[in-house]
């Protein structure tokens, strides 16, 4: 059994490196509608038989189990994104999955099929799949056992991810799929994701809020 992991910040805090771009209304819109591509996503893969998703924020959580995922309260004891990664996995152990899939909830443009090839390079008995994002972090992590490695997220992730599993003796495979490239943090991403037609949410929400002509003025 695969099972899916996906964190996600509160949406108070969400995208913030937008605000010159986008309102805090626009940025949790934002935020939301990707959720939702990437939970679409995840329920059509074939080899993702769940998803979690592990957030501080009641309408993220709503909007997770609207779109069949299992949304998982993050304590406020716990901070940062490995952290929360670490509680969800607890959780999500007690479904005693053999493998494990982490997909950041910005990369709304992921097709099922780019997540079953992720699961699919994984190695049958152990091993690693990192796919790296533009900025050097990483968007996606399949991990066969769940815990082979520990999570790494954050600055220079993927870096630190190689670190960690050569460290482990893990056997490790790099996918770079252009929509796991480009999560999307800056302005440029939305340039990116506008210039790359695709029947999602999130691509239907930026052209009403007329993305582009803010992006060129």
């Amino acid at each position: 059994m695969t099972l899916a992991l996906v964190p996600a910040k509160a949406l108070d805090e969400a995208k913030g490196r937008l605000a010159a771009l986008l309102t805090e209304h626009e940025r949790r819109s934002l935020a939301l509608v990707m959720l939702a591509d990437v939970l679409r996503a995840l329920n059509s893969s074939r080899r993702v038989e769940r998803a979690f998703v592990i957030s501080p924020d009641h309408d993220i959580l709503r909007d997770a189990e609207r779109y069949g995922a299992e949304p998982v309260a993050q304590p406020p004891s716990l901070t940062g994104i490995n952290q929360a990664l670490k509680h969800g996995l607890r959780i999500a152990s007690l479904e005693t999955p053999s493998a494990v899939l982490v997909l950041l909830a910005d990369v709304p443009a992921v097709t099922a099929q780019e997540i079953d090839g992720v699961i699919d390079a994984l190695p049958s008995d152990r091993g690693v799949v990192i796919c790296p994002s533009r900025a050097n972090g990483t968007s996606a992590l399949a991990l066969r056992p769940p815990e082979v490695i520990d999570f790494c997220f954050g600055p220079d992730s993927f870096a630190k991810h190689e670190r960690e599993a050569d460290a482990r003796g893990a056997p490790i495979k790099i996918i770079r799929a252009d929509s796991l490239l480009h999560d999307i943090d800056e302005p440029d991403d939305l340039r990116y994701l506008m210039s790359h037609a695709a029947e999602t949410a999130t691509h239907r929400l930026l052209a009403e809020m007329r993305i582009a002509e803010r992006l060129e003025g």
